[in-house]
């Protein structure tokens, strides 16, 4: 069984789910799943930290059984790219050099509300508010031995050292901005089968993937459909069909949530300061102007 020879790495929150799907659909392409095995850093920032991450080869090698016809074989876990120390240390000890490697950059800024946004609706241990989540993100996450790396809203934004340590270590590395794929997919998509050199492919965009902006209504409702409860084994028995449960869901949780708030202008304004000096490095270094992300 061939390991993946197509990694997207990050950034999270920047449109990897729905680059995941698409190429999945191509005939070249088998992107596996679940999408964020995380393997290849599961080890090294402590198994607790990634939901049914892959912690051995075996199993690695089985998410990608029956793709060996394929081209490429590829996965998408996200935080790759925050961790390149581990990530570049284990692609080159279990794949090949000549790996394709996804880059996806959001406006960071953005990239860190949206973050923040996400692991409060999916996670139970955020419950602080986004301000004091970005004061206590590195302590936190470094004295609780089962905190997500999603909760380093402001690392994981800090983009020019991570890019740069995966352009310096591999020739094959494409570097898309969010902005970008959301304005002209067609040009971005056709770039990315480019990239890899494969022939152009009409994708299915009509499914959405991971849909944000919004949040529950309370914490109640979130702990309820967050936590594993006795109640929930007795509804599978109930309701035995996976499609039937899932249909259910998505009434209840459209019923039970809201738009989220939109993020506090003076904590805007404060992210863009801290951000303005990486993304000044990110732009020299892709020779692109991303400046207007922190003006």
């Amino acid at each position: 069984m061939a390991l993946p020879n197509l990694l997207i790495v990050g950034a999270a929150k920047s449109g990897t789910t729905s680059l995941h799907n698409y190429l999945n659909q191509h005939p070249s392409v088998f992107m596996c799943s679940p999408k964020e095995p995380h393997f290849l850093i599961n080890k090294d920032i402590g198994e607790q930290r990634i939901p049914k991450g892959v912690l051995s080869v075996e199993d690695y090698k089985f998410l990608f059984k029956g793709s060996s016809t394929k081209k490429y074989r590829g996965e998408s876990s996200v935080m790759y790219l925050s961790f390149p120390e581990f990530a570049i240390k284990n692609i080159n000890k279990y794949l090949s050099k000549d790996v394709k490697i996804i880059i996806m950059l959001r406006n960071p800024v953005e990239r860190a509300y949206s973050g923040y946004q996400h692991v409060k609706r999916y996670n139970i241990m955020e419950s602080l508010s986004f301000e004091k989540a970005l004061d206590q993100s590195e302590n936190r996450y470094h004295n609780t031995s089962n905190m997500t790396p999603a909760s380093r809203y402001l690392e994981l934004g800090m983009y020019f050292d991570q890019v740069k340590k995966f352009i310096e270590e591999f020739d094959n590395v494409h570097v898309m901005i969010y902005d970008d794929y959301k304005n002209d997919f067609s040009s971005e998509i056709d770039s990315v089968f480019k990239f890899l050199d494969v022939d152009e492919f009409k994708v299915n965009i009509e499914k959405k993937h991971m849909v944000g902006g919004w949040e529950w209504k309370n914490k109640w409702i979130k702990l309820l459909m967050m936590k594993k409860l006795p109640f929930k084994t007795v509804l599978k028995f109930i309701l035995p069909t996976k499609n039937l449960r899932k249909i259910i869901r998505q009434v209840f949780q459209k019923w039970s949530s809201k738009e989220h708030k939109k993020i506090n202008p003076e904590t805007e304004q404060w992210l863009k300061e801290y951000y303005k000096e990486d993304v000044q490095k990110l732009s020299l270094l892709l020779r692109r102007n991303l400046n207007n992300w922190t003006r």
